[in-house]
């Protein structure tokens, strides 16, 4: 066939998609699927048409065929760019097979010659010509693509592999190329590249290529493996074994440093053998791939050798050890890093160099704890178990541990630097004097520390509690103590801040908190008086009155809450800073059993708040009866209502008796204020006689016969003790306002005009007053800071030799001056009354329920009385068992029950 023939059968190749071939009663051949190429040149074999025209359009496409094998082999570059090996030109016609061989690729039979004809069923070739055009009438032969299913059915694709090698090769071919990957090999061991090799990495790769097709890949496998273990085995094993004779820490460098230039070289010795790894070693899973069999030689034969195992875990060790005791360095940091990075990737973290590494750090911390713990300061230690289990987790995770690991390092440092330490960590010396210091911030580390392993709360609560009660036994007991209240309440408002900001607000401790102070308040002490046993209930008494009666000026700089007190002050707001002080003394009111003896403190010192009007302020008053009332019910602040019921009541009455006629005539010379009080809800008061002036005594008859014609058949009785009053007093240096008692008044006014001294006795005489009140009442004017009056001689005590004189040089800055400071102050004789008052009552309380039970139970044994009676009075006060049995016999001598024979009480009616 010549060139133009040529040509044109491929131009006919090409344009058969486009045009349309025609037979007679024959399909043509062009239909017919073509071989897979097996790596020679294809060829067709012609089929024997039953007409011409049939064969006709056969020949053309077996010789399109052949002019398209033609082609390939003269193409090699599209061979290349398949992913096939290097392609073998075909020989002449007629000329022998060549005798040379490639190593990258077996030997290829030679391809037969070009068809350029095809036999007819006749027997005679027949040149085709495929540029005459093809009948104008031809039945179509493809038809139009449609949407729809195949009427037939689903068709199966078979895919086969169109890259098949012959199965048999040539051993010299085989190992030439054997050779040329060994000596690959030694090159990548010697670190030489492409050009110290003398063979490209392209040539390695297609060798290894060809030899997998060929059916060698167990082969080369099998040499690589070997290969590779002689290496590590030997030349990088001696290598460490040489290099390997300083510490143990040198031989991890050196074991790394190994392991590095093994990934490299394992790197490149992967890509080399990229086609073995993929198309053997990766289908197969009872094979290691190159990477997973290079790590498992060095596990192997470098970290799990008997000659390194135990010294390189002991380098790894102690690079560890050296970053907890801070004399690591970078260097030291990325060399450990490194190491872990190795076991990790070579599968041994768990297996090998976990268990190890806990073992080292259990006897690491317990070393540790023995050395610290012997400081016997447990703030420090709690804070050296703290900081070992935070830089212990920041290691974890600097070093990339597994979380495995974490767990049990704190696991660790918890057994052996906590629960085996827990009595240093408790020791009650420490811990109180912790709280007595209020360190907050070291109280919260050895909480927290103690609660990793256990219970803190209930491993504290027997010294927290033992603590607040020898603490407030302390304060309670110091009876020369005036601010035991503030002292109190300080102690109190510090305990309340370790509890949140150190114990995170633990409940059994805040419930020992409370019971501590419920105890002490309460306690009553072996060889105390009842008066030193109730003095808490007092004292609160009286520090409320100081509140109530001062206002923010009685808040002294031992507040509960300084910071918060300070903060209200600079706002301005003293009623909140008032009614803030007030709740917390409330809450110490609350641990008190016995009320009776806070509420009769508390009536006396709130009636001279308002005789006097004294009070700060009167929503104040008004707001602390109302949570007294919230506290105690209503029968306990029944008489502190009346009491100020009567005070708005005497204010409306004087309103109307300033209204008549014989008090307008008295307006310009004096004014006169009058409470009525309701005898049975104010305190009792003595009465004390005492000669008042003249128009001060007319003044005060006008009065009572307005208040007698007004109320038929009531009594007024005057209580001269709780009066108070107002004189202006011309001095030679200027005019004051002095703000006194009645009594002080009725002194004064004796030297009115009159500049001659008087001796106690004329003071005496003209007053009608008492020893021990006139007494006082001279100490207050002469003796005092404020002193109107002068004695004669000067000191402190008042004799009935004394004299006493006007102070002609008195002065002061201010214009109105308060010197009846001795009615608000207690006597000790009151003290004492009040006292005695409280018992007599609380006797009377403890038959009252002797009786109530008698007639409730008829009979009862004496234990079940002693014990119903403590019950019904506990709200009232402690009693004592001697007094409950001495009402007990009282009410026996009195027939209102007797004892039986058996023991037990009978009531009588």
């Amino acid at each position: 066939m010549t060139d133009t023939n040529h040509t044109a059968a491929h131009q006919a190749q090409a344009s058969t998609s486009h045009r349309t071939l025609s037979s007679s009663g024959a399909t043509s051949s062009s239909h017919k699927k073509r071989k897979p190429s097996t790596g020679g040149p294809s060829s067709s074999t012609s089929r024997h048409p039953k007409s011409s025209g049939a064969g006709t359009g056969t020949s053309a496409h077996a010789s399109a065929s052949s002019s398209s094998t033609d082609k390939l082999f003269q193409n090699p570059a599209k061979r290349l760019k398949s992913g096939d090996s290097h392609p073998v030109s075909p020989p002449p016609s007629g000329a022998p097979p060549t005798v040379d061989m490639w190593a990258s690729s077996p030997p290829q039979p030679p391809p037969p010659p070009p068809h350029t004809s095809t036999t007819t069923s006749h027997g005679t070739n027949n040149a085709i010509d495929l540029t005459t055009s093809p009948p104008s009438k031809s039945k179509q032969m493809y038809a139009q693509p449609t949407a729809l299913p195949p009427k037939n059915g689903t068709k199966k694709i078979l895919v086969k592999n169109f890259k098949q090698r012959p199965a048999g090769v040539p051993d010299e071919w085989v190992n030439k190329t054997l050779e040329m990957l060994d000596g690959a090999l030694t090159a990548v061991f010697e670190d030489k590249d492409d050009e110290s090799r003398g063979t490209s990495s392209e040539e390695i790769y297609q060798g290894c290529q060809s030899l997998c097709r060929a059916g060698k890949a167990p082969l080369i496998h099998e040499r690589l493996v070997g290969r590779c273990r002689d290496h590590v085995a030997g030349p990088l094993r001696d290598g460490i074994i040489s290099r390997a004779v300083g510490t143990d820490e040198e031989l991890v460098n050196i074991v790394e440093l190994a392991w590095r230039k093994w990934q490299e070289r394992l790197r490149v010795i992967q890509i080399l053998f990229f086609y073995l790894n993929q198309a053997y070693l990766y289908p197969a899973p009872d094979k290691d791939q190159i990477w997973d069999m290079g790590l498992q030689l060095f596990s192997t034969h470098i970290i799990r050798d008997a000659k390194f195992r135990a010294r390189f875990l002991a380098g790894v060790f102690k690079l560890y050890e050296n970053d907890r005791k801070g004399e690591a360095d970078l260097d030291n940091s990325s060399l450990l890093i490194a190491s872990i990075r190795i076991l990790s990737n070579l599968g041994l973290y768990s297996s090998l160099f976990e268990p190890r590494f806990i073992d080292a750090s259990e006897n690491y911390y317990q070393v540790l704890a023995e050395n610290e713990a012997d400081a016997d300061d447990v703030a420090q230690y709690a804070r050296q178990c703290a900081s070992q289990i935070q830089a212990e987790i920041q290691r974890v995770e600097k070093f990339n541990l597994e979380t495995t690991t974490k767990r049990d390092l704190i696991a660790i440092i918890e057994k052996e630097m906590i629960l085996h330490h827990m009595l240093d960590l408790t020791d009650p010396t420490g811990i109180k004097s912790l709280i007595a210091n209020n360190d907050v911030d070291a109280l919260g580390v050895v909480y927290t520390v103690i609660n990793r392993v256990e219970d803190a709360g209930s491993k504290i609560k027997p010294i927290w509690s033992k603590y607040i009660k020898e603490k407030g036994a302390a304060i309670v007991t110091d009876s020369e103590s005036t601010d035991m209240v503030p002292t109190l309440l300080s102690l109190k408002n510090s305990l309340e801040g370790i509890l949140k900001n150190s114990f995170a607000k633990n409940v059994d401790l805040g419930h020992s908190l409370r019971e501590s102070f419920e105890t002490f308040i309460n306690e009553q002490r072996k060889g105390a008086g009842y008066k030193q046993n109730a003095r808490p209930s007092e004292m609160i008494a009286k520090y409320m009155d100081l509140l109530l009666r001062e206002g923010i000026k009685a808040i002294s700089r031992n507040s509960a809450a300084p910071d918060e007190d300070e903060q209200m002050m600079g706002m301005g707001d003293e009623d909140a800073l008032l009614g803030n002080q007030l709740d917390q003394v409330l809450d110490l009111f609350r641990f008190i059993h016995g009320k009776d003896v806070f509420e009769a403190f508390y009536k006396k010192d709130l009636a001279r708040r308002l005789l006097m009007q004294r009070s700060a302020s009167a929503d104040a008053e008004k707001a602390m009866l109302s949570k007294l009332k919230t506290e105690c019910g209503s029968g306990f602040t029944m008489n502190l209502e009346i009491m100020f019921k009567d005070i708005d009541i005497s204010r409306e009455n004087m309103a109307s008796f300033k209204l008549t006629k014989a008090a307008m005539e008295r307006t310009d010379s004096m004014d006169l204020q009058v409470t009525v009080l309701s005898q049975a809800a104010w305190p009792t008061y003595p009465e004390t006689t005492i000669t008042v002036p003249e128009d001060v005594a007319q003044y005060m008859n006008a009065y009572h016969s307005y208040y007698t014609a007004k109320h038929k058949g009531r009594k007024l009785v005057w209580r001269n003790a709780l009066a108070h009053c107002v004189l202006r007093a011309n001095f030679p240096k200027g005019k004051k306002e002095l703000s006194m008692s009645a009594f002080q008044a009725v002194v004064l006014l004796l030297f009115d005009d009159d500049k001659k001294p008087l001796s106690y006795e004329e003071i005496k005489s003209a007053t009608s007053l008492p020893d021990a009140e006139l007494i006082r009442t001279l100490q207050s004017l002469a003796c005092a800071r404020v002193r109107p009056l002068t004695k004669h001689p000067k000191g402190k005590d008042v004799n009935p030799t004394d004299t006493f004189t006007v102070n002609l040089g008195f002065n002061d800055p201010k214009i109105r001056i308060k010197i009846n400071q001795i009615q608000l102050k207690e006597t000790k004789e009151e003290n004492t009354q009040t006292h005695e008052q409280i018992a007599q009552d609380r006797q009377y309380e403890t038959q009252a329920a002797i009786i109530r039970i008698m007639k409730s139970r008829k009979s009862i044994g004496h234990n079940e009385l002693i014990t119903e009676v403590i019950t019904q009075t506990q709200k009232r006060g402690t009693l004592d068992l001697t007094d409950i049995k001495k009402n007990i016999e009282k009410l026996i001598d009195k027939d209102y029950m007797e004892r039986s024979e058996d023991g037990t009480y009978a009531y009588l009616a």
